[in-house]
C-alpha cells in the first residue's frame, strides 16, 4: 500500500467513527495494531498526520455533502493504486470488532459501492 493510501486509510477511519460516534475499546485495540502494521513512509510524522486527520473527518462528518465528497475522494486515491481491496478489508475489519452498527454498514456499502462498482 502506498503513503498516499495509508492517508486516505486513515482519513476514513477517522470518518467512520465520527459517523458511529463510538469508539469501543476493541476498535481501538484493532485501530492500533492497523496503524502499527500499515507502516509509515512519510517526512511528517504519523501523529501530526493524525491530528490533522481528525480535523478533516469531523469537519466532512458534519454535513452529508461533505461527507459524500471526502469518502468520493478518498474512494479515488484507493484505486489509482489499486489498494481498494486491502483497504476496505481494513475498514471493515476495525469498524466489525465491536459489531457493526447502522452507520459503519452503510458507510462501507457506499464506499463498497465506490470501490467495486
Amino acid at each position: 500500500m502506498k503513503q498516499s493510501s495509508r492517508e486516505a486509510l486513515i482519513d476514513l477511519l477517522f470518518l467512520a467513527l465520527y459517523l458511529d460516534d463510538r469508539l469501543s475499546l476493541a476498535e481501538d485495540e484493532v485501530l492500533t495494531g492497523a496503524l502499527d502494521s500499515l507502516g509509515w513512509e512519510s517526512e511528517r510524522s504519523r501523529e501530526r498526520f493524525i491530528f490533522r486527520a481528525f480535523s478533516q473527518a469531523r469537519a466532512a462528518a458534519a454535513d452529508p455533502l461533505r461527507t459524500e465528497e471526502f469518502l468520493a475522494s478518498h474512494a479515488e486515491v484507493f484505486k489509482a493504486d489499486g489498494s481498494g481491496a486491502e483497504a476496505f478489508t481494513w475498514l471493515t475489519k476495525i469498524l466489525a470488532a465491536d459489531g457493526l452498527s447502522y452507520s459503519e454498514k452503510r458507510f462501507l456499502s457506499d464506499l463498497e459501492a465506490r470501490l467495486f462498482p
